[in-house]
């Protein structure tokens, strides 16, 4: 009975030894802030993509195309990482660095999608689509303090930061 069991602990012991997990950054790379990009057999148009961009519970996706390049803007979904509904009108503010943007969606309802992040989790994706300057993001990409507040359509409202956070910011 005891070298049964010994037997057992030296197979476990040795099948976990064998079994490889991926490691935190791996994983959160895989998850957040995925860069994306391609070109159409159809007609040869490029497209970039970035997605995943969590700022606590504001969430967006950037795409560009050829077209949208040349026309000098940028696809922008804005929304929440929970199942809600945007609301209607200007209803994504940006701050950065004191400046306040806002942008008016002309989708009529909000989208909902459950997007897949790796390793069989997912997470929801309600938002609208907005159309925004490329100089916009730019300066959003360079800018020290980045804040977003996205109206809800039960007039309530959430609010991320965006920009990078010290570890007391994080804790709370």
């Amino acid at each position: 009975m005891k070298f049964r069991i010994a037997l057992i602990f030296l197979l476990l012991t040795f099948i976990s030894g064998c079994v490889s997990f991926p490691d935190t950054e791996t994983t959160l790379k895989n998850m957040y802030n995925v860069p994306s990009s391609g070109s159409s057999q159809f007609d040869g148009t490029k497209y970039i993509r970035l997605s995943n961009m969590l700022c606590n519970s504001v969430m967006f996706e950037l795409y560009q195309d050829t077209q949208k390049s040349k026309s000098g803007v940028v696809l922008l979904k804005a929304g929440s990482n929970s199942i809600t509904n945007i609301g209607d009108g200007e209803s994504l503010l940006i701050k950065l660095d004191g400046k306040t943007y806002s942008f008016k969606s002309n989708d009529a309802l909000t989208e909902h999608e459950t997007i897949p992040v790796g390793y069989g989790v997912t997470m929801s994706f309600s938002h609208r689509t907005y159309i925004v300057p490329e100089a916009f993001v730019r300066e959003a990409a360079s800018s020290k303090l980045f804040l977003a507040k996205v109206y809800l359509l039960n007039n309530t409202f959430i609010e991320g930061k965006c920009s990078p956070v010290t570890l007391q910011e994080a804790k709370e």
